[in-house]
């Protein structure tokens, strides 16, 4: 994915998400208290979902960088090298 691509997908979230917000307010202001709270709990549900794959990239990124570390063979030259 180009720096490019993340770019149009960053607005394109950001917009969505000014989108949710905008309603919200717009449905407490009309008194729609059902509509806006299924929105919170919309907008809930995806920065938990959102944390939750972070979280697991982040732990996969962890055990890979141990794996490495610990299956590392010096070889002589990185040994008289240092």
């Amino acid at each position: 994915m180009g720096d490019e691509d993340l770019k149009k997908s960053t607005k394109w979230v950001l917009v969505i998400l000014s989108l949710i917000f905008g309603a919200i307010v717009v449905n407490f202001y009309l008194n729609f208290y059902s509509i806006a709270y299924a929105l919170v709990g919309l907008l809930f549900l995806v920065f938990s979902g959102w944390g939750a794959i972070v979280q697991m990239k982040n732990d996969v990124n962890q055990y890979q960088d141990q794996y490495k570390r610990n299956t590392y063979v010096e070889d002589d030259y990185d040994r008289y090298t240092k």
